[in-house]
Parts: structure tokens; sequence; C-alpha cells
């Protein structure tokens, strides 16, 4: 007669190997999640910078027409123009809102501005402010424009646009869903900010860099087409897409006015208005935080030019 014995003993042990594996995994499921919700809950609270954007998306996500105008950027938004004194300047005749994640360029806000169109949001005019380097950049922040700016249809495309290779567009994916993620490098560097601000200013100089020159000809190609992709995205839900040109200063060796020229010139040939307040190089040092960041004083000055550009332009 057969025998079970074997069969039978090879069952229970298969069993004993398996209920470790399950508990183990399920521990790494509840401790990830742990790390998730502790990440949103506590980061935010800690973080004025995780809370502000944070804040920012969900109001920009709650924008329903009516003389709405949604202002998108970087750091040279949130430094360059009072947004309180901006709505004081512009309230009735428009409401602005205003979106930024730091360190982001055109790629990370043309996502950008397709998942707050398909997530709900109807301003009735898009301001995106970048200076002319970011407005022809394809590189994205990477997992934390994923987390804010980025539909997940949108991930490999988006990716592959910037060069990433198949790991980084498959953290991309992760980081879509995971603040704890997304947000490990922006932890990284609100820790290193509060323990040496110093070390971290030199490091975020040395990661911007430089871009090499680009001949007049290979800007407006890149320009157009980013703008020409802009405007697809704004037009097919009834937004009207602005670019808004900050203050600074021209890279040595280049004649300040052909650089707004040409950024005005891609406008002018996609339909885009292209808002230049101040050319470049004609405000001096004292109205900068740090040569490339405006003071509250420039700020100041320039948000009464943004908001003239505004109703000019209605």
């Amino acid at each position: 007669m057969p025998s079970f014995t074997s069969s039978s003993e090879e069952r229970s042990t298969a069993r004993g190997y398996w209920r470790p594996i399950c508990a183990a995994l399920a521990t790494l499921v509840l401790l990830l999640g742990a790390f998730e919700a502790a990440t949103r809950v506590g980061f935010a609270r800690i973080s004025r910078i995780e809370s502000r954007t944070y804040r920012e998306y969900r109001g920009a996500l709650g924008i329903r027409r009516s003389k709405s105008v949604l202002l998108l950027g970087n750091s040279l938004l949130l430094e360059g123009v009072d947004l309180d004194r901006l709505r004081a300047l512009l309230q009735p005749e428009m409401t602005p809102t205003r979106f930024v994640v730091e360190q982001t360029d055109f790629a990370d806000w043309y996502y950008g501005v397709r998942r707050l169109l398909a997530e709900g949001s109807r301003p009735d005019r898009i301001v995106l402010c970048l200076d002319t380097r970011q407005l022809i950049s394809n590189t994205l922040r990477g997992d934390y424009s994923a987390y804010y700016l980025i539909q997940t249809a949108d991930l490999v495309e988006a990716g592959r646009n910037s060069g990433y290779n198949l790991t980084q567009i498959s953290g991309l994916f992760f980081a879509r869903y995971s603040l704890f993620y997304a947000g490990s490098g922006s932890f990284r560097n609100y820790v290193l900010n509060q323990v040496d601000r110093p070390y971290a200013d030199i490091l975020r100089k040395i990661n911007e860099g430089t871009l090499p020159p680009v001949t007049e000809a290979d800007f407006l190609a890149k320009a157009c087409a980013h703008l020409e992709r802009l405007q697809s995205v704004c037009s097919r839900y009834g937004a009207r897409c602005d670019i808004l040109l900050p203050p600074g200063f021209a890279p040595p060796g280049v004649q300040a006015s052909a650089v707004r020229t040409r950024a005005v010139e891609a406008g002018k040939r996609t339909g885009t208005s292209v808002f230049v307040p101040v050319a470049l190089n004609a405000w001096g040092s004292e109205m900068f935080r740090d040569g490339y960041h405006l003071n509250p004083m420039g700020a100041r000055e320039f948000t009464d030019l943004v908001a003239d550009s505004l109703r000019r332009r209605q």
C-alpha cells in the first residue's frame, strides 16, 4: 500500500516555512504603513515647506473658474511675488492662487498642469513663473514631482523625456503614492538646513550647476516646442496660459536684451503671453537676497509690476 506519511510531512514542513514568511511580510507592510502615516502627519507638521506645499496643492485643485488666476512656479515665484499684496491689488477683478514646488523646471510643471486640470482644477488663467534657463529645461525634480505633479499615466513618458533609466522610472511609481519615499530627499535637505545651513547652500549651488550655452535657434526651437505643448493642454480645458519671467542677471558674455527677446519671440510664435515686467540687469544687487532670489523690497516692487501686467492683458 502507498504511504502518505512523507507527503503529509512535506506539507507540514511547507506550512512551517510559510508561516514565518507571511508573518515577516505582514510586519513589513505594517511598518511601511506606519512610516507612511507618520510621514504624512509628522513631516507636514515639522516642515514649513511641506505644510505649505500640501496646502497650496489642495488650494490649486479647488479652483473653479470665477476670475481665477493660478500662479505656478518654484522659489523664484515664492520669493519674488508677495501673494497677499497681489491679492489686494487684483481683487475683485481677479483672484490669484499660488502653488509653488521648489527646484522645479518646465517639465515638472508641464506634467503638473496636466495633472491639476485632469483632477478637476479649473482656473481661468494659468501663469507659470520660470527663468529662461528653466523654460527650456527637460529635467524633473524626480520623486517629489511624481508625488505632487505627475499623473500615474504620465510617469513613463516624463521619465523617458528626462533621460531616466528603468530603475529611476520605477522609483517614480513608488513615489507617486508614497510621501515617505518621495519626501526622503526633502526631509534630508530639511535636516541639513537645520543643522548646517551654509553647507546646505553650497550643495544647492553645486547641484544647480550651469547649462552649456544655447544658440538662438536652439533656444527658440526648445521654447516653442514647450509652449506649444503647454498651450495644447490648457486650451483643452478652456484655460489661458501665460509665462512670467522674473528679474535677474544675464550670464557673463550674454547680451541681456537678447535673452528675454528670444523668450518673447517664442511666445509670439505659439500665441503665449510672455510677461517681462523687469528686464535682465535692470535691478541692482540691493533688490536681491542672494543675487538670484528677490528680497522683500524687490518682491514688493515686482509684485506691483506683475499686478499691472495681469490687468493690462486680461
